[in-house]
């Protein structure tokens, strides 16, 4: 590989959004940004979809793949590891699945009480 194929920094079309926390949104928006996550990911936690991601990052960093390969690469490792983001805030959703049930217990027991 010559070091004159070398890209710097390319900015994707659309960033990648991942989960980072509870209901706070990270968007990658670059090979570099993509790289730096992915290398700072804990060891114990790194499987075959993360070594996919991180040769992908330096593969199109070399221009040997196409950049949005490496971006669907690391769209497939957020999926996989739990951190892709749906839009859906964590908090909001627990707090309403805590609802619906607090609801169902209390038609349950409405149910038990009327006279059949």
């Amino acid at each position: 590989m010559r070091k004159d194929s070398i890209r710097s920094d390319i900015e994707f079309r659309s960033p990648v959004a991942i989960a980072v926390g509870a209901g706070f949104k990270r968007e990658i928006a670059s090979l570099t940004a993509m790289q730096n996550f992915l290398k700072e990911w804990p060891p114990a936690a790194r499987d075959e979809s993360y070594l996919t991601a991180l040769r992908s990052c330096e593969a199109a960093r070399a221009a040997e793949i196409d950049l949005d390969e490496a971006r669907q690469a690391f769209l497939i490792f957020a999926k996989k590891a739990g951190i892709e983001w749906t839009g859906a805030d964590p908090v909001v959703v627990l707090r309403e699945a805590k609802i619906r049930r607090s609801r169902a217990r209390e038609s349950r027991a409405q149910n038990r009480h009327v006279p059949g």
